[in-house]
């Protein structure tokens, strides 16, 4: 795990070099976030689900991190109450808070991890697509809004909760799960030759993914306030794997299924909530310094999260 977490630092730190360099900029960030989400990470997920089966059992996993997220969501309710954070800030507070980056930084750092274990890849999309995905574009949208300030209508509101039934992530979950029980003739050369190709955009995935982390990662995050960091890096990088693993012992699942929902749970905040932050009008630049502050830390945490927990 620790030569895993190496390698993408190690690519991450390269990205930060290219744009001191000025060979990339700052702005070529949200090229690559776009690139991930709606061409790299579609890719992975597809060709995963059509070449492995689907275990159906450990959508129970997904349920655990579900619940997580929620009890973490809530404690950080209380934790944003008792430093008496104005709105825009608790909202900011919450979301970086409660999900994590399961997808952006989760599937890369699990096929580190696990080379040429693809059954790996695929528990970590049915614990993520299942059990972040659709509670971050609903609960966290609906967060967003809450405590944003911007008057927002009716028909958006409904809009962003559907936005993730909406993306290219979305239909490659729901094209790789038929594809999978229909069983696609993986033989046939125009399906094979289709596969090879999502297989090498699928490849560049860890790649983009860091570009896109180290594009945009700034480093003055303690101007945010030294409390609200480690409050936040307590409980989404040390609480919430606590709380996936308490269960698992009751679950008759195989090891591998469990330990990735533990690395999956540590994961730093996710960049959607920055996201969400300032689409809707919390403090976006309080979630991005708290975001960032999890992904530094993250780096140590799982460390001592893997050596305890798996």
């Amino acid at each position: 795990m620790l030569s895993s977490i190496a390698v993408l630092v190690g690519l991450i730190c390269l990205a930060v070099l290219l744009r001191k360099l000025k060979v990339l900029e700052e702005s070529h960030g949200a090229l690559f976030a776009k690139l991930v989400s709606q061409v790299t990470l579609p890719a992975t997920i597809f060709v995963y689900l059509v070449e492995q089966p689907i275990p159906w059992e450990e959508t129970q996993l997904a349920g655990i991190m579900f619940l997580a997220e929620v009890a973490c969501l809530v404690l950080a309710w209380f934790v944003g109450r008792w430093f008496s954070l104005d709105r825009p800030r608790m909202g900011a507070f919450i979301l970086t808070a409660g999900f994590g980056s399961s997808s952006l930084l989760g599937y890369a750092l699990v096929a580190e991890i696990y080379p040429g274990q693809a059954q790996a890849i695929v528990d970590a999309v049915i614990i993520s697509e299942l059990g972040v995905g659709p509670a971050l574009f609903t609960i966290g949208v609906v967060v967003a809004i809450y405590y944003g300030s911007r008057q927002v209508e009716a028909g958006e509101r409904a809009s962003a909760v559907l936005a993730f039934f909406r993306s290219p992530i979305f239909f490659a979950l729901a094209g790789g799960l038929i594809c999978s029980a229909i069983g696609l003739p993986k033989q046939n050369p125009v399906v094979a030759s289709i596969l090879d190709g999502l297989k090498v955009v699928a490849g560049a995935n860890t790649l983009a993914v860091a570009m896109t982390v180290g594009l945009i990662l700034r480093l003055n995050v303690l101007s945010a306030g030294v409390g609200l960091v480690a409050a936040v890096c307590a409980i989404k990088l040390v609480v919430k794997p606590l709380l996936v693993w308490l269960p698992l012992s009751l679950l008759d699942l195989p090891d591998l299924g469990k330990h990735i929902l533990i690395l999956e749970a540590s994961m730093p905040s996710a960049m959607l909530g920055v996201v969400l932050s300032k689409r809707y009008g919390c403090d976006g630049g309080l979630a991005a310094k708290l975001a960032f502050a999890t992904t530094i830390a993250s780096a140590a945490t799982m460390l001592l999260v893997a050596g305890l927990l798996i």
